[in-house]
């Protein structure tokens, strides 16, 4: 794979170790597991990939749906999976 430094980070969504509440919550670094662009679920790599509706326009323009079950996240290219973290701002 040819990746930038800051690309290397998709390791991080695919193994579940991305910055995103939830785990920093494990980590004791943060106190609050919920989403901070939805407000209500808790913040992890599924939640955001396939099921944050604050993403579901970004989602369907990069991935062409705008919710995505874990199975159906298991067929998108690691790429694309970049691309929409990257979108939302929050990796």
């Amino acid at each position: 794979m040819r990746l930038s430094k800051s690309d290397v980070r998709i390791t991080a969504l695919l193994t579940d170790h991305a910055n995103f509440n939830r785990h920093l919550t494990l980590m004791q670094i943060r106190t609050d597991v919920v989403c901070a662009l939805y407000q209500e679920d808790e913040e992890t790599v599924l939640h955001l990939l396939g099921e944050c509706s604050a993403l579901s326009v970004k989602r369907l323009s990069i991935l062409g749906s705008p919710y995505l079950s874990y199975e159906e996240l298991d067929n998108v290219h690691w790429h694309a999976l970049l691309r929409l973290a990257k979108a939302s701002q929050r990796f």
